[in-house]
Parts: structure tokens; sequence; C-alpha cells
């Protein structure tokens, strides 16, 4: 999965990164990022508490194919009952697009489990999708960037 943050097309937000001078743009930037990242709290690290699945409450297949397959395969190659290895959420990095900090790049996470292909059972899991994560964790990445700037302004009136 790739998400790309930019100032194209958003003119106040152009206008505003163009006036503030390098660092201050690389500030918001990475700050802004960092945020939607996040960690085991808020952002696309944040996993839900694991669901343990049983007779009362048996996992929730996209069908009885797939339910065949993941049995037939070994969990998919990775043992019954499948642990969490932690991959997805802790393969989010931050790629600079440009020299002058415009666009960031956020790539990480699995389709399957957060993405586009979302698996009927991880819904039922608790786990939110990347849009969903990014709707919610907006504002706090605003927040946080500005919160950011202000420290570097702070730190230059020294």
């Amino acid at each position: 999965m790739q998400i790309k943050f930019s100032a194209r097309g958003i003119e106040e937000v152009k206008k505003f990164l163009q006036g503030l001078p390098y660092g201050a743009k690389v500030v918001v930037m990475r700050a802004f990022s960092e945020h939607i990242i996040g960690d085991e709290n808020h952002g696309l690290k944040h996993e839900p508490q694991q669901v343990e699945h049983g007779e009362g409450n048996p996992y929730q297949w996209q069908s009885e194919k797939q339910r065949k397959a993941f049995f037939a395969s070994d969990g998919f190659g990775q043992g019954i009952p499948t642990k969490r290895t932690h991959e997805g959420v802790n393969s989010w990095t931050m790629k600079v697009v440009d020299s002058n900090w415009t666009q960031v790049k956020i790539e990480g996470g699995n389709i399957f489990v957060q993405g586009n292909f979302q698996q009927r059972g991880h819904k039922a899991d608790g786990w939110k999708t990347y849009f969903e994560l990014l709707a919610s964790n907006t504002a706090g990445g605003l927040r946080h960037a500005h919160a950011k700037l202000n420290e570097w302004l702070r730190g230059k009136g020294k």
C-alpha cells in the first residue's frame, strides 16, 4: 500500500508551505507523516486487540473455498493457529518524494488486513482500513505538525 501526501491541488497548504523556510517544511511534513504512521496507540501502526476464535466465535471467512484453502495450506504457510507477526504494521515507512519537501510517500501495510482487499474476518476482528485510520488521525497529525513547527521556531529564536 502506498499513500502520498502532497501540497498540490490544495492551494492554502501549498501557499503555506511555500512561505516556510526549507527547515520548517521538513519539520511539518516529517511530523505529520510520523503521526499518521503512529505507534501501538494510534495511526497505521495501531493493532486492535487480538480476537480468539473457537466454537462460540468462529473466524468469518470470505468463502468456504478460502476456509478450505487455509486449512489445506497450513494457515497459508504460517501454521495453525496463526500468530500475529506484526509485519504489516511494522512495515510502514516514510519516503521524501521531492527535495523541496512538498510531498512524502508513506508505504507499508497489508492490503488483506487493512487495505482495499480487507477480508471480512479482519474487519470483524476490529481492523480499521487505511482510509479510516487516515481520516481519524488527520486532525492529530496537523496538531502534531503545528506543535513541532512551533518548537522549531522557538529554537530558531535563541
